[in-house]
């Protein structure tokens, strides 16, 4: 993960590191009522140790020395650590394969390209604004400060050239669109959305339709940026789409009141 992706998501952090940068764990942080957390931001999937010098086992050891509550996300395993664990999955398809789509995605396909155009904007403005319409009334985490982060980490891939945005245009009007995140051999669809009625029409699966038929030649992983939602995994194993396993970690130190805090908070 790159530190300007980590700057546009998190408000504090700072970094594990040994040997002149040969290894590195990024560290996320807030000091809330006195109460150190290290905490994965929204819109980061996985956390993972950069290097060699130094196992995550070893990181997380000397962090809870300093943090009384952690909570994050990685591909690489936890040992000899009291931590609660749990599984998660992503969805991926394998682009040097065939790509097989369902029989609903096609005719939902058929029908969005008789209806929507889909082109590259360069303008992020109006894709921000049905975000804030749709996922915010939808989706909790999804309040002002938060999306303007993901605004943010959208003008920052952009500007490092490490991500594109794709319009959903209806007779020239926006109405939706996606932005994935573009990065060595691995496409990642970092997030997308839509009004309702284009949404009905198959919209969102003409937009991934576009996307891989886009980058199918110059990626061979297609990441869909994870979901533990149902819904949203089915939608997305529509276009062949596999499961990936990956881990959640807490570790909580925190005192008796923080904890009835955090239980009452609404």
């Amino acid at each position: 993960m790159y530190s300007w992706y980590i700057d546009a998501t998190a408000d504090n952090w700072h970094a594990l590191i040994s040997n002149d940068y040969q290894t590195v764990f990024p560290v996320t942080f807030s000091n809330k009522l006195k109460i150190r957390q290290f905490i994965q931001p929204i819109f980061s999937r996985q956390f993972e140790v950069i290097g060699d010098d130094f196992a995550l086992t070893d990181a997380i050891n000397f962090i809870k020395k300093n943090f009384n509550l952690i909570h994050f996300k990685s591909s690489q395993s936890l040992n000899d650590i009291k931590v609660t664990q749990s599984i998660k999955q992503h969805q991926y398809i394998d682009l040097t394969n065939t790509v097989k789509y369902s029989n609903n995605a096609k005719r939902l396909i058929k029908k969005a390209n008789q209806i929507y155009t889909f082109k590259l904007i360069s303008n992020i403005n109006d894709f921000i604004d049905i975000v804030k319409l749709t996922l915010s009334q939808k989706i909790k985490e999804f309040n002002p400060k938060t999306i303007e982060n993901l605004k943010q980490l959208m003008l920052s891939a952009m500007q490092h050239q490490k991500g594109e945005c794709i319009g959903i245009f209806e007779n020239n009007l926006i109405v939706g669109g996606g932005f994935f995140l573009t990065d060595k051999s691995t496409v990642t669809y970092l997030k997308g959305a839509s009004t309702d009625k284009s949404k009905k029409n198959g919209a969102m699966y003409g937009l991934i339709n576009f996307a891989i038929n886009s980058y199918q030649s110059q990626y061979t992983i297609f990441d869909f940026g994870g979901s533990n939602i149902n819904n949203v995994a089915t939608f997305y194993k529509k276009f062949g789409a596999l499961n990936n396993s990956y881990y959640e970690y807490k570790i909580g130190n925190t005192p008796f009141w923080f904890q009835t805090l955090k239980k009452l908070k609404p």
